[in-house]
């Protein structure tokens, strides 16, 4: 096994248990069990309380390994303004707000070319002038750019393309906006400049979209890799395979729980 792909992933592992298990965070929750009536021990609640939301948040956790992958890259530099922010108010202008609305409505009523139709959208954010301007809520996983090309690479990372019909819909258009509201930010006057990009970790392709252009703007697994890392798809996939039982893996988790069962608030 590739020992830069070891120590990426568990880096990334390490990562996510430190931000799980900080003070403030055991804290809360066991002032949380402090009011509740149990027969399961306090400390054991807490701990699986932690379990649960790293449970939950596996999503994140893909987020953070790529993000590590990608600053490992003396290619790539991560815009940390942006990358990683959380519910965040952004902004997109009244105009371009219509405009993707009504594109999402193009898509699922009318039968389009969408390669073309998105790129003439994206024309169509990137010329726009309005200054009337609405707030939205959205994350941004990851922005990068190129250090020889200039061009900025925007992320929403997804570990499988499973969503429901409804949530689905939702993930589409705010991929959209949150390009929309990059574009002016990191003034991009061309298309050739910025390029966002849908990615499902695994590369199973569960349904088929009809918002974006899968051979232009959705990158699965092993093609991200193959067209921007240095590292083998595969070396990752069966590393993570085998990731609960890692050595290094496993005595995180023991300190973890060391850590919650001796904690004096």
């Amino acid at each position: 096994m590739n020992e830069k792909v070891q120590t990426i992933i568990n880096e990334a592992v390490e990562n996510m248990i430190s931000h799980t298990g900080e003070d403030k965070k055991i804290k809360k929750l066991i002032n949380k069990h402090d009011k509740k009536i149990h027969f399961i021990p306090k400390r054991y609640r807490v701990f699986g309380g932690l379990l649960q939301s790293m449970n939950i948040q596996f999503g994140n956790f893909i987020e953070e390994l790529m993000s590590v992958i990608i600053s490992k890259n003396e290619n790539y530099e991560i815009i940390d303004k942006y990358s990683g922010k959380k519910s965040n108010k952004f902004k997109i202008s009244v105009s371009n707000e219509a405009l993707i609305d009504s594109y999402i409505t193009k898509c699922q009523t009318e039968d389009i070319f969408l390669d073309a139709e998105f790129m003439l959208l994206i024309d169509k954010i990137i010329n726009d002038d309005d200054k009337e301007f609405r707030n939205f809520k959205h994350d941004i996983d990851l922005l990068f750019k190129d250090k020889e090309t200039n061009i900025y690479y925007y992320l929403e990372i997804k570990y499988n393309d499973d969503h429901d019909t409804g949530k689905f819909v939702d993930i589409n258009r705010k991929f959209i906006k949150t390009s929309a509201y990059l574009i002016k930010e990191l003034n991009i006057t061309s298309s050739e400049q910025f390029k966002p990009i849908l990615f499902f970790f695994n590369n199973k392709k569960m349904k088929g979209n009809i918002y974006i252009p899968e051979a232009s703007n959705i990158y699965r697994g092993k093609r991200f890799f193959d067209e921007f890392l240095d590292i083998e798809y595969s070396e990752v996939e069966e590393y993570m395979a085998n990731l609960s039982e890692n050595e290094t893996t496993v005595e995180a988790f023991n300190e973890l729980y060391d850590k919650v069962m001796n904690y004096d608030k």
